[in-house]
Protein backbone atom coordinates (compact mmCIF):
# COMPACT_ATOMS: atom_id res chain seq x y z
CA UNK A 1 0.00 0.00 0.00
CA UNK A 2 1.33 3.43 -0.95
CA UNK A 3 1.82 5.71 2.05
CA UNK A 4 -0.29 8.86 2.23
CA UNK A 5 1.60 12.00 1.15
CA UNK A 6 3.03 14.14 3.91
CA UNK A 7 1.35 17.45 4.76
CA UNK A 8 2.91 20.68 5.97
CA UNK A 9 0.52 23.16 7.57
CA UNK A 10 1.25 26.90 7.31
CA UNK A 11 -0.44 29.37 9.67
CA UNK A 12 0.20 33.01 8.64
CA UNK A 13 -0.42 35.41 11.49
CA UNK A 14 -0.29 39.14 12.15
CA UNK A 15 -1.17 40.25 15.69
CA UNK A 16 -3.13 37.05 16.27
CA UNK A 17 -2.61 36.43 19.98
CA UNK A 18 -6.37 36.10 20.62
CA UNK A 19 -7.10 33.14 18.34
CA UNK A 20 -3.73 31.61 17.40
CA UNK A 21 -3.67 28.91 20.09
CA UNK A 22 -7.01 27.50 18.91
CA UNK A 23 -5.73 27.34 15.33
CA UNK A 24 -2.49 25.59 16.34
CA UNK A 25 -4.26 23.08 18.56
CA UNK A 26 -6.71 22.19 15.79
CA UNK A 27 -3.69 21.24 13.66
CA UNK A 28 -1.93 19.30 16.40
CA UNK A 29 -5.13 17.36 17.16
CA UNK A 30 -5.69 16.10 13.60
CA UNK A 31 -6.63 12.43 13.32
CA UNK A 32 -4.07 12.20 10.51
CA UNK A 33 -1.05 14.05 11.92
CA UNK A 34 0.60 16.71 9.81
CA UNK A 35 4.32 16.40 9.15
CA UNK A 36 4.81 19.86 10.58
CA UNK A 37 2.95 22.99 11.69
CA UNK A 38 4.69 26.17 10.57
CA UNK A 39 3.62 29.49 12.10
CA UNK A 40 4.78 32.49 10.08
CA UNK A 41 4.67 35.71 12.10
CA UNK A 42 4.13 38.57 9.68
CA UNK A 43 5.57 41.39 11.76
CA UNK A 44 3.31 41.10 14.80
CA UNK A 45 3.61 43.62 17.62
CA UNK A 46 1.57 41.66 20.19
CA UNK A 47 2.36 38.39 21.99
CA UNK A 48 1.96 36.17 18.93
CA UNK A 49 5.51 34.81 19.28
CA UNK A 50 4.91 33.89 22.93
CA UNK A 51 1.70 32.04 22.05
CA UNK A 52 3.49 30.00 19.38
CA UNK A 53 6.38 29.40 21.77
CA UNK A 54 4.13 27.52 24.22
CA UNK A 55 4.12 24.55 21.85
CA UNK A 56 7.87 24.04 21.81
CA UNK A 57 9.24 21.91 18.99
CA UNK A 58 5.74 20.84 17.93
CA UNK A 59 5.55 24.14 16.02
CA UNK A 60 8.13 25.59 13.65
CA UNK A 61 8.20 29.36 14.06
CA UNK A 62 9.37 31.85 11.44
CA UNK A 63 9.35 35.63 11.58
CA UNK A 64 9.47 38.27 8.89
CA UNK A 65 8.88 41.99 8.52
CA UNK A 66 5.22 42.80 7.90
CA UNK A 67 4.49 42.25 4.20
CA UNK A 68 0.97 40.81 4.16
CA UNK A 69 -0.68 37.42 4.32
CA UNK A 70 0.36 36.34 0.82
CA UNK A 71 4.03 36.91 1.57
CA UNK A 72 3.65 34.99 4.85
CA UNK A 73 2.01 32.05 3.06
CA UNK A 74 4.72 32.01 0.42
CA UNK A 75 7.45 32.02 3.04
CA UNK A 76 5.75 29.11 4.80
CA UNK A 77 5.54 27.22 1.51
CA UNK A 78 9.26 27.74 0.90
CA UNK A 79 10.02 26.27 4.35
CA UNK A 80 7.61 23.35 4.01
CA UNK A 81 8.96 19.79 3.70
CA UNK A 82 5.64 18.05 3.00
CA UNK A 83 4.48 16.86 -0.42
CA UNK A 84 1.22 18.71 0.24
CA UNK A 85 0.70 22.05 1.97
CA UNK A 86 -2.41 23.31 3.75
CA UNK A 87 -2.98 26.85 4.97
CA UNK A 88 -4.92 27.88 8.05
CA UNK A 89 -5.64 31.51 8.88
CA UNK A 90 -4.75 32.23 12.48
CA UNK A 91 -8.36 33.10 13.44
CA UNK A 92 -9.86 29.93 11.93
CA UNK A 93 -9.66 26.29 13.04
CA UNK A 94 -10.14 22.78 11.67
CA UNK A 95 -12.30 19.86 12.66
CA UNK A 96 -10.19 16.92 13.80
CA UNK A 97 -10.68 14.82 10.65
CA UNK A 98 -10.07 17.61 8.12
CA UNK A 99 -6.74 16.34 6.83
CA UNK A 100 -7.75 12.67 7.02
CA UNK A 101 -10.81 13.23 4.84
CA UNK A 102 -9.04 15.44 2.34
CA UNK A 103 -6.15 12.98 2.02
CA UNK A 104 -8.63 10.21 1.26
CA UNK A 105 -9.95 12.34 -1.61
CA UNK A 106 -6.41 13.09 -2.82
CA UNK A 107 -5.73 9.33 -2.92
CA UNK A 108 -8.79 8.69 -5.08
CA UNK A 109 -8.90 11.80 -7.25
CA UNK A 110 -5.58 13.60 -7.10
CA UNK A 111 -5.70 17.36 -7.69
CA UNK A 112 -3.67 20.52 -7.49
CA UNK A 113 -6.20 21.78 -4.93
CA UNK A 114 -8.62 19.96 -2.64
CA UNK A 115 -11.36 21.98 -0.91
CA UNK A 116 -14.09 21.36 1.66
CA UNK A 117 -17.19 23.16 2.89
CA UNK A 118 -16.79 25.71 5.68
CA UNK A 119 -18.75 26.37 8.88
CA UNK A 120 -18.97 30.12 9.51
CA UNK A 121 -18.85 30.98 13.21
CA UNK A 122 -18.99 34.24 15.15
CA UNK A 123 -16.20 35.65 17.29
CA UNK A 124 -17.17 33.31 20.15
CA UNK A 125 -17.32 30.23 17.93
CA UNK A 126 -21.13 29.98 17.62
CA UNK A 127 -22.23 28.52 14.25
CA UNK A 128 -23.86 30.95 11.81
CA UNK A 129 -24.13 29.21 8.41
CA UNK A 130 -22.32 26.83 6.08
CA UNK A 131 -20.43 27.90 2.96
CA UNK A 132 -20.22 25.41 0.11
CA UNK A 133 -18.33 25.44 -3.16
CA UNK A 134 -20.64 27.08 -5.68
CA UNK A 135 -20.44 26.86 -9.46
CA UNK A 136 -18.94 23.38 -9.36
CA UNK A 137 -19.88 22.75 -13.02
CA UNK A 138 -17.92 25.78 -14.26
CA UNK A 139 -15.98 27.37 -11.44
CA UNK A 140 -14.06 29.88 -13.56
CA UNK A 141 -17.17 31.32 -15.20
CA UNK A 142 -19.00 31.38 -11.89
CA UNK A 143 -16.20 33.26 -10.16
CA UNK A 144 -16.16 35.96 -12.84
CA UNK A 145 -19.93 36.31 -13.22
CA UNK A 146 -20.84 35.89 -9.57
CA UNK A 147 -23.94 37.39 -8.05
CA UNK A 148 -22.77 37.70 -4.46
CA UNK A 149 -23.29 33.99 -3.85
CA UNK A 150 -21.21 32.92 -0.87
CA UNK A 151 -18.63 30.26 -1.63
CA UNK A 152 -15.57 28.75 0.01
CA UNK A 153 -12.11 30.29 -0.04
CA UNK A 154 -8.94 28.30 -0.62
CA UNK A 155 -7.13 29.74 2.40
CA UNK A 156 -8.18 27.69 5.44
CA UNK A 157 -10.08 25.08 3.39
CA UNK A 158 -7.45 24.30 0.77
CA UNK A 159 -5.00 21.41 0.59
CA UNK A 160 -2.48 21.99 -2.21
CA UNK A 161 0.02 19.88 -4.07
CA UNK A 162 3.13 21.79 -3.04
CA UNK A 163 5.01 21.36 -6.32
CA UNK A 164 1.94 22.43 -8.26
CA UNK A 165 1.43 25.45 -6.03
CA UNK A 166 5.02 26.56 -6.56
CA UNK A 167 4.68 25.96 -10.32
CA UNK A 168 1.81 28.46 -10.61
CA UNK A 169 3.74 31.05 -8.63
CA UNK A 170 2.26 30.85 -5.13
CA UNK A 171 0.06 33.59 -3.71
CA UNK A 172 0.20 36.99 -5.43
CA UNK A 173 1.95 39.29 -2.97
CA UNK A 174 0.59 42.40 -4.69
CA UNK A 175 -2.94 41.42 -3.57
CA UNK A 176 -4.42 41.33 -0.07
CA UNK A 177 -8.17 40.72 0.34
CA UNK A 178 -8.46 39.17 -3.14
CA UNK A 179 -5.36 36.96 -2.96
CA UNK A 180 -7.47 33.89 -2.09
CA UNK A 181 -9.87 34.61 -4.97
CA UNK A 182 -6.96 35.02 -7.37
CA UNK A 183 -5.37 31.77 -6.20
CA UNK A 184 -8.62 29.81 -6.53
CA UNK A 185 -9.13 31.16 -10.04
CA UNK A 186 -5.59 30.28 -11.14
CA UNK A 187 -5.95 26.79 -9.70
CA UNK A 188 -9.29 26.31 -11.46
CA UNK A 189 -7.77 27.46 -14.76
CA UNK A 190 -5.08 24.81 -14.30
CA UNK A 191 -7.41 21.95 -13.30
CA UNK A 192 -10.76 21.66 -11.47
CA UNK A 193 -10.36 21.38 -7.69
CA UNK A 194 -11.49 18.29 -5.80
CA UNK A 195 -14.16 19.01 -3.19
CA UNK A 196 -15.69 17.45 -0.07
CA UNK A 197 -19.20 18.79 0.58
CA UNK A 198 -18.81 18.62 4.35
CA UNK A 199 -17.83 21.53 6.64
CA UNK A 200 -14.39 20.68 8.01
CA UNK A 201 -13.25 24.26 8.72
CA UNK A 202 -14.51 26.87 11.17
CA UNK A 203 -14.24 30.30 9.55
CA UNK A 204 -14.48 32.98 12.21
CA UNK A 205 -16.27 36.26 11.42
CA UNK A 206 -15.13 39.18 13.58
CA UNK A 207 -14.50 42.90 13.34
CA UNK A 208 -10.88 42.52 12.18
CA UNK A 209 -11.64 40.35 9.12
CA UNK A 210 -9.99 41.84 6.02
CA UNK A 211 -13.22 41.39 4.04
CA UNK A 212 -14.84 44.06 6.24
CA UNK A 213 -12.55 46.68 4.63
CA UNK A 214 -14.69 47.25 1.57
CA UNK A 215 -12.63 50.03 -0.07
CA UNK A 216 -9.57 47.80 0.08
CA UNK A 217 -11.62 44.89 -1.29
CA UNK A 218 -12.87 47.10 -4.15
CA UNK A 219 -9.38 48.18 -5.22
CA UNK A 220 -7.97 44.69 -4.74
CA UNK A 221 -10.73 42.89 -6.64
CA UNK A 222 -10.40 45.38 -9.49
CA UNK A 223 -6.69 44.51 -9.76
CA UNK A 224 -7.50 40.79 -9.57
CA UNK A 225 -10.12 41.10 -12.33
CA UNK A 226 -7.71 43.05 -14.55
CA UNK A 227 -5.16 40.28 -14.01
CA UNK A 228 -7.73 37.56 -14.75
CA UNK A 229 -8.80 39.12 -18.04
CA UNK A 230 -5.18 39.19 -19.18
CA UNK A 231 -5.07 35.37 -18.87
CA UNK A 232 -5.58 33.72 -22.28
CA UNK A 233 -6.98 30.59 -20.62
CA UNK A 234 -10.29 32.26 -19.75
CA UNK A 235 -13.34 30.61 -21.36
CA UNK A 236 -14.35 32.56 -24.50
CA UNK A 237 -17.86 33.18 -23.17
CA UNK A 238 -16.32 35.22 -20.33
CA UNK A 239 -13.23 36.57 -22.07
CA UNK A 240 -15.22 38.02 -24.96
CA UNK A 241 -17.68 39.95 -22.75
CA UNK A 242 -15.59 41.51 -19.96
CA UNK A 243 -18.05 44.35 -19.32
CA UNK A 244 -20.62 41.80 -18.14
CA UNK A 245 -18.16 40.45 -15.58
CA UNK A 246 -17.05 43.88 -14.33
CA UNK A 247 -20.71 44.87 -13.97
CA UNK A 248 -21.32 41.89 -11.69
CA UNK A 249 -18.21 42.73 -9.70
CA UNK A 250 -19.57 46.21 -9.00
CA UNK A 251 -23.00 44.78 -8.23
CA UNK A 252 -21.35 42.64 -5.52
CA UNK A 253 -19.42 45.63 -4.20
CA UNK A 254 -22.63 47.67 -4.13
CA UNK A 255 -24.23 44.93 -2.05
CA UNK A 256 -21.26 44.92 0.33
CA UNK A 257 -21.47 48.68 0.87
CA UNK A 258 -25.25 48.44 1.31
CA UNK A 259 -24.95 45.64 3.86
CA UNK A 260 -22.53 47.86 5.79
CA UNK A 261 -25.06 50.73 5.84
CA UNK A 262 -23.00 52.86 3.44
CA UNK A 263 -25.71 53.84 0.98
CA UNK A 264 -23.84 56.52 -0.97
CA UNK A 265 -20.92 54.20 -1.73
CA UNK A 266 -23.42 51.44 -2.59
CA UNK A 267 -25.21 53.67 -5.09
CA UNK A 268 -21.89 54.73 -6.63
CA UNK A 269 -20.87 51.10 -7.15
CA UNK A 270 -24.27 50.12 -8.54
CA UNK A 271 -24.19 53.07 -10.94
CA UNK A 272 -20.82 51.89 -12.17
CA UNK A 273 -22.24 48.40 -12.63
CA UNK A 274 -24.96 49.82 -14.89
CA UNK A 275 -22.44 51.82 -16.90
CA UNK A 276 -20.58 48.59 -17.59
CA UNK A 277 -23.74 46.67 -18.47
CA UNK A 278 -27.13 48.43 -18.70
CA UNK A 279 -28.74 44.99 -19.04
CA UNK A 280 -28.13 44.60 -15.31
CA UNK A 281 -30.96 47.04 -14.48
CA UNK A 282 -33.66 44.39 -14.69
CA UNK A 283 -31.64 42.00 -12.51
CA UNK A 284 -31.17 44.69 -9.86
CA UNK A 285 -34.93 45.22 -9.69
CA UNK A 286 -35.77 41.53 -9.53
CA UNK A 287 -32.88 40.49 -7.29
CA UNK A 288 -31.28 43.02 -4.92
CA UNK A 289 -27.47 42.78 -4.78
CA UNK A 290 -25.76 40.86 -2.00
CA UNK A 291 -22.40 41.57 -0.46
CA UNK A 292 -19.38 39.34 -0.38
CA UNK A 293 -19.45 37.86 3.13
CA UNK A 294 -16.48 35.55 2.91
Amino acid sequence: MTAAPTVSVVIPVHNGERYLAEAIESVLEQSHPALECIVVDDGSTDSTAAVAGRYGDRVRFAERAHAGVSAARNLGTSLARGELVAFLDHDDSWLADKLERQLALVASAGALLTLCAVQVVDASGRPLRVLRLQWTADLVTGMLLFDGTETVSCSSAGLFDRAGLEAIGGFDESLSTSADWDMLLRCALTEPPAYIDCPLVRYRVHDANMSRRIELMEADMRRAFDKAFADPRLPPAVRDDPRRAYARLYRMLGGSYWDAGRQSQALRALARALIYDPRLARELVLRPPRGHAN
